[in-house]
């Protein structure tokens, strides 16, 4: 019985997948159905993907569409899933080929979805644009085989049922962190909305070139990485330091008033806290000026620059001290407590116990959280960096930060292009930056090392 079920449960790695082959070959038909429609002197007619595939002319040849990449890529694809369903028996990792599959189904989904946002601008000089079902239909294609994936491992036993909980989480993640990840090509556009940001001139580097060409790029990267630098070092230091104090209260009423009063900045909005600031720091009314300094003596702190990298590093060690500190303690709390006990025995003091047991066996914590960080070190808090200064312009050679330029380079100047260069601009670097670090730990201690 047990032979019976386990050659059951594995019969999908012995034979083609001839149910993805029979989708890739109806997500191909799909091509022959109408994809989008248009009104011309009254009349309503309808494109085919094959023909958004070759390029075509409609209203009397008036209107020329260009071939569009996205349904050719999506053929490509159809094209990588048959030679998947293919080869499958003789790939010898059915965890390899599950994900495969499951891939092409994304890649699928993708295409089909932004082709679909994409009919528009695609069509924008036609007349009641609108998407149709063949579109649709190849969405819902797509959805299939990412299932059948699934049903591949499943079957196979690399998934079990509980796995299939983080599906709204992974779902989340790609559509917030890889799905916007196709949106990079407005980086190397002039974008020109009379013409459709698809269909605007590729310009290569040019906005990068204008970006690093310009003073913009050396402050905002500047005010970045120090302001991220002094966060980690000091966040780090101060979060240990208050963990360590939590830990040794006893009462567990008190450490609860504790926890709680601490984190309390951690669960207030920026807003907030940024009028808490100008509470304090107002020209007007704030307590500085008008309670401490007295008048005469006032400092306009709104429009002087010297002030700002003390105020926002204090700001963000005070709002995320609880929640870096938290984390301390809880590793703190999973530290064996025989090996204090041994220490006590042995003569060590508090102090001695602290710096020869706790902060050595912090060392996994500090170096991953301290990985994680470094690699978020060219981005910003972008609340902190606006919302605490109100925005002030006298301010921004000290506030600029990549996270606000491109904020403002959206919301003032109206320029995607160069938003978009910054924000490449941004995750690459991240990018390079977070591997360097992991490799420099994976050098000195390989057992914390993230990968």
């Amino acid at each position: 019985m047990e032979t019976k079920k386990k050659k059951s449960l594995l019969v999908t790695q012995g034979k083609p997948l001839l149910d993805v082959i029979i989708l890739a070959v109806i997500s191909a038909l799909c091509l022959l159905l109408p994809f989008a429609t248009y009104t011309y002197k009254k009349v309503k007619y309808t494109i085919s993907g094959l023909e958004f595939i070759t390029g075509t002319a409609i209203q009397n040849k008036k209107l020329v569409i260009a071939p569009q990449w996205l349904l050719i890529a999506f053929a490509a694809v159809l094209v990588i899933s048959i030679i998947i369903a293919v080869v499958f028996p003789k790939i010898k990792k059915v965890r390899l080929s599950g994900f495969l599959v499951i891939l092409c189904g994304i890649l699928q989904l993708g295409f089909g979805v932004f082709f679909t946002m994409q009919v528009q601008y695609i069509l924008e000089d036609a007349k009641k644009v609108g998407t149709e079902y063949g579109a649709w239909l190849i969405v819902a294609l797509g959805v299939i085989v990412i299932a059948r994936g699934f049903h591949i491992l499943y079957r196979n036993k690399v998934l079990c049922a509980l796995d299939f909980m983080i599906l709204p989480g992974c779902i989340y993640f790609l559509v917030n962190n890889y799905f916007p990840l196709v949106g990079i090509f407005i980086a190397f556009k002039k974008v020109d909305y009379s013409k459709g940001i698809w269909n605007s001139d590729w310009v290569g580097f040019s906005n990068f070139k204008y970006l690093f060409s310009s003073s913009d790029a050396w402050v905002m990267t500047r005010n970045t990485i120090l302001y991220n630098v002094a966060f980690i070092i000091l966040g780090t230091i101060l979060g240990i330091i208050v963990g360590i104090f939590l830990s040794e209260v006893f009462s567990k009423k008190l450490q609860k008033l504790y926890q709680t009063t601490i984190l309390l900045p951690q669960l207030i909005s920026i807003v907030i806290i940024a009028y808490i600031v100008f509470a304090f720091l107002s020209n007007e009314a704030g307590l500085i000026n008008k309670g401490i300094l007295g008048a005469g003596n006032e400092i306009n702190f709104y429009n002087t620059k010297f002030y700002w990298p003390f105020i926002l590093v204090f700001v963000n060690l005070w709002k995320g001290l609880g929640y870096n500190s938290i984390i301390y303690l809880s590793a703190i709390v999973g530290i064996d407590k025989s090996l204090y006990e041994a220490a006590y025995v042995d003569g060590a003091n508090r102090l001695q116990q602290v710096m020869r047991i706790t902060v050595p066996l912090l060392k996994p914590t500090i170096i991953t959280l301290t990985t994680m960080n470094i690699g978020r070190i060219f981005y910003s808090d972008f609340g902190l960096f606006y919302q605490v200064p109100m925005d002030s312009g006298a301010l921004y050679s000290v506030t600029q930060t990549i996270d606000t330029y491109v904020y403002r380079s959206l919301l003032q100047l109206n320029n995607i292009a160069m938003a978009s260069a910054a924000s490449a601009y941004q995750s690459v670097v991240g990018f390079i930056v977070v591997m360097i670090a992991n490799g420099v730990v994976r050098k000195v201690d390989n057992e914390n090392a993230m990968f």
